[in-house]
């Protein structure tokens, strides 16, 4: 079950049926009705929402006016912060489900924290201890200890600021769910693009013989023993973009993939020589100089143990906060909102990894 913060917990005791809704529309899960339909609903529960926290009742359609009593109702500083507040704990309730669906977990452990906390870490030692011979008449050997070290994070702050679309929302020609699924997604990708840079920076300075060049299936396979065998037995898997996973093939000249063949259906072998094989989902990176770049790189294959301690930890602080700026500030018309949220990535591990670079 995806983490909950302490403040979507206590939202969704007023408000369980709008944050089951959000999850559902966030996996696609409409209930038998369209997406429009779910949008509506979602826009209705949010509207009743504002009013039960701020206090102040929403314009009916049939009163004088209609649209200026809505944006004046929009304008109420009471119900701009409720709104806020309110769309922050949907994000809040979203963003843990739909990072935990992600491959980053096959690679990273996240942990979860309230403001003013601090998250730790604890790494065992990996190492094994030296067994010597020793005489049956001796007394003592060499002592060996292991140590264990703990990380510990306290979270980078992260903001974004978007037009305020409260008003179009409320009047029925904007949905709040497609605005908390924009932020959800857009603070996924961010965590994703850092979690990744961090990942390929640290598997790019691997030397042999946790890296191989060029794709040869036995150095492959002995790769995957290696990181099998120091991980504690954990076995291991080769992960990698499906355009990387295309070289992970046998070398022998006489084999034939059918049309029923796992390669066929799915464009990469799911296992190879008794090692599971799993794509890795591209991530777009917007923060690239180039436009439409993609994160993850497509000439490497990354050889981890998922069951072992995780190469990545991410640690995520708080629940969303946000603030408007007041939209008469400067003779600026246009509302804004500016979200915040905190957290950090960190290569921290007690396994071990390697890397095939197809390229050399």
């Amino acid at each position: 079950m995806a983490y909950e913060f302490s403040n979507t917990k206590a939202f969704s005791q007023e408000n369980g049926d709008l944050v089951t809704a959000m999850k559902e529309y966030a996996h696609g899960n409409f209930g038998g009705r369209s997406k429009e339909e779910c949008e509506i609903l979602i826009d209705k529960a949010f509207a009743s929402a504002i009013e039960a926290k701020s206090g102040f009742t929403m314009p009916t359609e049939n009163s004088k006016n209609y649209k200026t009593a809505v944006k004046a109702y929009c304008s109420n500083p009471m119900v701009a912060y409720f709104a806020n507040e309110v769309t922050n704990n949907l994000i809040d309730a979203v963003l843990p489900t739909i990072m935990d669906e992600s491959t980053l977990r096959f690679i990273a452990e996240t942990k979860y924290a309230d403001f003013g906390d601090t998250i730790k870490f604890d790494l065992e030692s990996n190492a094994l201890l030296h067994v010597s011979k020793a005489d049956y008449r001796r007394r003592r050997i060499n002592a060996q200890k292991t140590f264990d070290s703990t990380i510990t994070m306290t979270g980078e702050n992260h903001m974004i600021t978007v037009a305020d679309n409260l008003f179009n929302i409320l009047i029925g020609s904007a949905h709040i769910a497609r605005d908390v699924m924009r932020a959800s997604l857009s603070m996924q990708n961010a965590m994703l693009v850092e979690a990744y840079a961090e990942f390929e920076g640290a598997m790019s300075k691997l030397s042999s013989p946790l890296k191989v060049t060029n794709f040869n299936e036995k150095d492959a396979i002995t790769l995957a023993e290696t990181v099998t065998a120091y991980n504690q037995g954990r076995k291991a898997v080769f992960m990698g973009t499906p355009v990387a996973l295309k070289s992970i093939l046998p070398t022998n000249s006489n084999y034939r993939y059918l049309l029923d063949d796992a390669y066929v259906k799915l464009g990469a072998l799911n296992q190879f020589n008794g090692y599971d094989v799993i794509p890795m989902a591209q991530v777009a990176d917007p923060y690239a100089s180039t436009p439409y770049a993609l994160k993850l790189d497509n000439t490497k294959v990354y050889v981890v143990s998922p069951a072992s301690d995780k190469i990545l930890k991410i640690g995520v602080f708080g629940g969303t906060i946000s603030g408007a700026i007041n939209p008469q500030d400067s003779a600026n018309t246009e509302a804004s909102q500016t979200l915040q949220k905190g957290w950090e990535t960190a290569i921290a591990t007690n396994s071990i990894a390697g890397v095939i670079d197809l390229q050399g």
